[in-house]
């Protein structure tokens, strides 16, 4: 099959019909409509299911779907290798929430003012959500701290922060798990990586936190723990952004000194824009 043939079949479903997809391939809808029934002559199955305007994916279709996303991310790839003395091209990017609200605004802004021709993707989400779109090429390269070392990926080392537990205002020094007075414990979704860190200091004093609740941001962690609902764990930069800051008491804890936050991405697939991006951010790679 032609590589034009899988990206139709791909902009057909993210974009969530014919009229659209064309739009995003510069092509007439019934030039996109031609291609898929070539398709599925081709392959002597019925890729989509056509009913009152609509076009619903068959079983055929999604196995092809998978199959596409990785096989034209691949393409891409080679082509980034290849072809392009620079960077450029399309660059997915993955980051943890806490990262992108803090760290990356500056860098990716400089990317785009460097490389006019790159078209960046962010997209944020826990470190287990990183590692896994990472794996399944639908990532180029994430920040991720904490990450597990792991054969499939190579790493650099980009920022090392401090977290701490957040209370309420004029909560007392918080040292060992047992000095906390709220119960209930506020973090972001399972698989965060601050989240095991935080279960983990617990642990070693043979606790399990009473209660704990997930947010689905670190700015609600903020406001919650800021209103009294418990306590929390993020990087301490995010403090310095919160606008009520004198809402909250904050507790450093041995241990939690530095966390490691690394760029990861494919062993063997070191592109030209993640070269960029490390460069960028002065890190040298491999290291000296």
């Amino acid at each position: 099959m032609e590589i034009a043939d899988l990206r139709t079949l791909v902009a057909i479903v993210e974009q969530g019909g014919v009229i659209k997809a064309a739009e995003s391939l510069n092509r007439v809808p019934s030039a996109v409509t031609s291609r898929v029934k070539l398709m599925e002559e081709k392959l002597g199955v019925q890729l989509f299911v056509r009913e009152h305007r609509r076009m619903t994916m068959t079983h055929e279709g999604k196995v092809l779907y998978e199959h596409a996303i990785k096989i034209l991310a691949l393409n891409d790839q080679a082509v980034s290798l290849i072809r392009l003395a620079r960077p450029g091209g399309k660059f997915r990017l993955g980051a943890m929430d806490s990262m992108a609200a803090t760290r990356l605004p500056a860098p990716l802004s400089e990317m785009y003012r460097r490389y006019a021709d790159m078209d960046l993707e962010l997209t944020t989400g826990i470190s287990r959500f990183l590692i896994d779109s990472l794996d399944d090429n639908s990532l180029d390269a994430a920040f991720i701290a904490d990450a597990p070392h792991d054969a499939r990926f190579e790493r650099a080392t980009v920022f090392n922060e401090e977290l701490v537990i957040i209370g309420p205002a004029n909560h007392p020094a918080i040292r060992v798990p047992q000095d906390i007075r709220c119960q209930t414990v506020l973090t972001y979704r399972d698989g965060c990586s601050y989240r095991g860190r935080l279960v983990s200091w617990y642990r070693k004093y043979g606790l399990e936190p009473v209660r704990m609740a997930s947010m689905s941001s670190y700015q609600v962690i903020l406001g919650a723990v800021a209103a009294g609902m418990g306590v929390g764990i993020i990087p301490r930069p995010l403090l310095d952004s919160f606008l009520f800051r004198q809402e909250i008491s904050e507790h450093h804890i041995d241990g939690m000194e530095s966390v490691v936050t690394e760029l990861i991405w494919k062993t063997g697939r070191l592109s030209p824009n993640i070269r960029g991006l490390l460069e960028l951010m002065q890190i040298k790679y491999p290291p000296v």
